[in-house]
């Protein structure tokens, strides 16, 4: 007897003391100095609940109900100087105080503005997005320069490369296979010889600017090696036949991410598909009443349904094939075809 009581002492301390108790859910950590922000509020079980969410000098700056069982989004929160700062919600009897980290607003356009500065003057993407990342974890760790990068690693990083759900990890690995079939092919000459059997067409300049968009139309599993194997391989040629580079590096690089865009085998379409998928997410969330007939579809069905709605990649290598058919340039790209043809 004694053994039962301790028994069921021990799991009444288990349980959570207030099982039908409200929540801010998920708050954010750092805002922007006036600029709008949202918080997430999770209602009680048992009674619809009273809100207010108020600065430190007690100006009410929201309130409302959240109905029990529901989650109410209270948005166009706003915050301009540090004195407002923390914030207190109240909800029914529960009182939350949220330290959030203030940014001024400019400060959000220095870390795309350093990616791409540090881009165009390393000509390396990775380490310009690495530092863009870090200046922006820079300012939720409080511009502490150690935590930011711990921040970068435990926060950004890992759990980037290791999201499942948000199909990361599949990218990855998608991205990894193909690029290592891609290797292998290359490496046995397929690339080549794929290209080689366009080359022969090319006798005459006209003839020339359509195999390399041929060439580009052959090699569409990835763009980056499109760009490289059509470029390296049809350069000596479009010089031979007086091709401006110009000319070229438009060709080549209008075949490449349009038709990577377009076909359903290429290194696109792993993170394309991942895009459709969180989407379908999101409309599922939004919806509950229709959440399963969402979900029900298949987001690759989607991509492929949506191939002639690409009309950027679609157009873009209609109009390669265009001027390259009617021999016609305008502005620079005309100036430089001129050049070409007369001192080669």
């Amino acid at each position: 007897m004694h053994l039962l009581r301790l028994t069921t002492a021990f799991w009444i301390l288990l349980l959570p003391l207030d099982l039908g108790a409200q929540e801010l859910v998920d708050p954010p950590s750092v805002i922007l100095m006036d600029v709008p922000f949202q918080l997430t509020l999770q209602g009680a079980n048992d009674a619809s609940t009273q809100y207010e969410v108020r600065s430190a000098n007690g100006v009410v700056l929201a309130q409302g109900t959240v109905s029990a069982h529901d989650v109410s989004i209270v948005a166009g929160l706003e915050i301009r100087s540090v004195e407002q700062l923390p914030l207190q919600v109240l909800m029914g009897e529960r009182a939350s105080e949220l330290e959030l980290t203030l940014i001024p607003g400019w400060f959000s356009l220095l870390p795309p503005i350093l990616a791409i500065v540090l881009a165009l003057i390393f000509r390396e993407v990775i380490t310009a997005l690495f530092a863009g990342v870090w200046l922006g974890a820079l300012a939720v760790a409080g511009f502490n320069p150690l935590a930011a990068t711990g921040r970068l690693i435990d926060r950004f990083v890992v759990p980037a490369l290791a999201d499942v759900e948000g199909g990361h990890a599949q990218i990855m690995v998608f991205s990894l296979l193909l690029g290592g079939m891609v290797g292998i092919i290359a490496r046995n000459g397929g690339t080549m010889g794929v290209v080689e059997m366009v080359t022969p067409f090319a006798r005459s300049a006209r003839r020339g600017k359509i195999a390399t968009w041929a060439a580009g139309l052959a090699i569409f599993f990835d763009d980056y090696a499109n760009t490289l194997i059509v470029g390296n391989t049809m350069r000596p040629i479009t010089d031979r036949l007086r091709i401006s580079r110009e000319k070229l590096a438009y060709v080549v690089d209008s075949t490449a991410a349009p038709v990577a865009a377009l076909v359903p085998i290429s290194t696109w379409v792993g993170y394309e598909i991942s895009l459709i998928s969180d989407g379908l997410r999101i409309a599922a969330e939004q919806n509950p009443n229709g959440a399963e007939a969402i979900l029900s579809q298949s987001p690759f069905v989607i991509f492929i349904q949506t191939i002639p709605f690409l009309f950027y990649p679609l157009l873009a290598l209609l109009f390669v094939f265009m001027t390259s058919v009617m021999d016609r340039d305008f502005g620079p790209m005309a100036e430089a075809e001129q050049r070409a043809a007369s001192k080669g």
